[in-house]
């Protein structure tokens, strides 16, 4: 599940790693760091903060994502977050996308701060989509418009770009 401490983990992992390789004069092929992903996916939040650490790495160091077993809502931004040419996916991986949910309670006014951060969180993940994969907004939001979760294999994966190779 992709929750604070979990992400916490790797982004701390992460970060000493793209340090370690920013002191090197010149790159090396040992410079990847492996993102092995099998989600369910979890905390959207946490989601960008290990997205916005793999981004930071990429500028420095090689990550390869591999998908494994199920990759499924937040953990399709990670696996398409890797180096290009670096994302693998297994044969027989199942992947989710759907848009961002919540579930919230409280006053009238907490409902629609909570909506409005809601709708801040699902914009950044369309952009984020956007820019990794081969997927238009367009074609984006028409699959989040429909309001229910949209399953699929690797072969559609590579074909959205999410990923580039099947193992």
């Amino acid at each position: 599940e992709i929750n604070e401490e979990i992400i916490s983990d790797a982004v701390i992992a992460l970060n000493y790693y793209n340090v370690e390789a920013q002191r090197k004069e010149k790159k090396d092929e040992d410079d990847t760091i492996q993102l092995i992903i099998s989600t369910e996916g979890g905390s959207v939040p946490d989601m960008f903060a290990l997205y916005d650490s793999v981004r930071l790495a990429t500028k420095t160091i090689d990550v390869s994502t591999f998908g494994v077993g199920r990759v499924m809502s937040a953990g399709i931004l990670l696996l398409a977050s890797g180096t290009k040419g670096k994302r693998k996916v297994g044969k027989n991986c199942r992947l989710m996308l759907h848009s961002v949910r919540g579930g919230h309670f409280g006053s009238i006014k907490e409902l629609e701060t909570d909506i409005r951060e809601v709708r801040w969180y699902q914009n950044q993940l369309l952009k984020s989509l956007e820019e990794e994969t081969n997927l238009s907004a367009k074609q984006l939001k028409s699959l989040f418009r429909k309001k229910t979760d949209t399953y699929f294999d690797a072969e559609q994966a590579i074909e959205w770009g999410i990923a580039d190779e099947i193992v």
